[in-house]
């Protein structure tokens, strides 16, 4: 497909059509980089979303130790230097 690249400011920008958009899995935000002479866009991957899914799929036994936002394990945290 050819797209016209047109000025945005001090930019370049270009339409991306909706339906290459959804197709590729891309909302608002998407990664870009550039490798040898091409411009690569992709959906954004979120390293964490699916852990929810997996931990309800697998919960932990009583025995093993869960870790949460805001929970530290102050006997862990004083081997690390700050």
């Amino acid at each position: 497909m050819n797209v016209v690249v047109r000025d945005i400011g001090n930019s370049k920008g270009i339409i991306i059509p909706t339906h290459a958009l959804k197709e590729a899995g891309i909302g608002k935000i998407a990664d870009l980089h550039v490798k040898d002479d091409c411009i690569i866009v992709k959906a954004v991957k979120h390293p964490r979303a699916d852990w929810l899914d997996a931990i309800q799929q697998d919960p932990p036994e009583e025995h093993e130790p869960v870790f949460m936002e805001g929970v530290e394990d102050l006997h862990i945290m004083e081997d690390w230097e700050w």
